[in-house]
């Protein structure tokens, strides 16, 4: 009976500090849930965590965006690379992404997503984007949520504006790269987010009772889950968001013409122009 009582509450103990990890294609259902457990832990102890690209936001062409750019990574970091890669190797990758995106335009991955942001700021909820690219492309992200009229720096944890510069964040005894906090943008440089969003709370010092995550890869909301899911004191949700999924699959199933049009003439231009 005692070994009986004592798995009971093992299992118990497990369920109240393990996450949900869930899926959406829905903003809206993201935040209903955000209110939920604004209601449960009160809107201080919560925190409201997004992805950037083809999450909070998404670029209106294939040409550069998450898709694109995993495409291309995929494909091409060989000797013997197809000739619609864009570079021989993943530093030229990123570079040429970075370009990308100084010239491109965002657009929310749902009309109302500005708004729901909005909606829980006035609310008094706490934000930060947790996205994987690298510090390098601040100006350009940052840029690019102007245009969407949303605005992160108000409702960030930590310091004022966050961190000058970059740091190395602690990850035990995995290699670091530097990273960013600034205006509520965590670049991350591609490193594990779960890793990062604990690092991120205990160099802010600040603790929540609830946090939701959202992202479009499943592979990050995973490693969310891996590492915070079970810590005890803090309700984890998760959403694989799938808003720009058909887009995705879509590109990946063409033959994608119109992205490697797009590198012919991006490419001529910037020879024809520049040194």
């Amino acid at each position: 009976m005692k070994q009986i009582f004592a798995f009971a509450l093992l299992a118990v103990t497990f369920n109240l500090y393990a996450g949900d990890a869930l899926e959406t294609n829905s903003v809206k259902e993201i935040e209903n849930k955000v209110l939920e457990k604004g209601k449960k832990y009160g809107v201080k102890n919560v925190l409201v965590v997004f992805d950037i690209d083809n999450t909070l936001m998404a670029m209106p062409q294939n040409f550069g965006a998450d898709q694109w750019f995993g495409w291309q990574s995929k494909n091409c970091m060989k000797k013997s690379a197809p000739d619609y890669c864009v570079a021989n190797n993943f530093d030229e990758l990123l570079d040429i992404q970075g370009k990308i995106f100084a010239m491109s335009n965002m657009i929310p991955s749902e009309p109302e997503t500005p708004a729901v942001v909005k909606n829980l700021q006035k609310k008094g909820y706490k934000f930060i984007l947790l996205t994987s690219r690298g510090y390098t492309y601040r100006n350009s992200t940052e840029r690019a949520l102007k245009m969407n009229k949303m605005n992160f720096i108000g409702s960030s944890i930590g310091p004022a504006k966050g961190y000058a510069g970059t740091y190395k964040p602690d990850m035990g005894k995995k290699k670091a790269r530097p990273v960013s906090f600034m205006n509520g943008v965590f670049m991350t440089s591609g490193l594990n987010k779960g890793i990062m969003l604990k690092s991120l709370l205990a160099k802010t010092k600040t603790k929540f009772k609830a946090i939701i995550f959202a992202d479009d890869h499943k592979k990050h909301t995973v490693r969310m889950q891996a590492i915070l899911g079970d810590t005890k004191g803090i309700d984890l949700t998760t959403y694989r968001y799938g808003a720009i999924d058909k887009t995705v699959k879509a590109f990946h199933a063409s033959k994608k013409k119109k992205s490697k049009a797009a590198w012919k003439s991006l490419n001529k231009l910037n020879g024809s122009v520049f040194k």
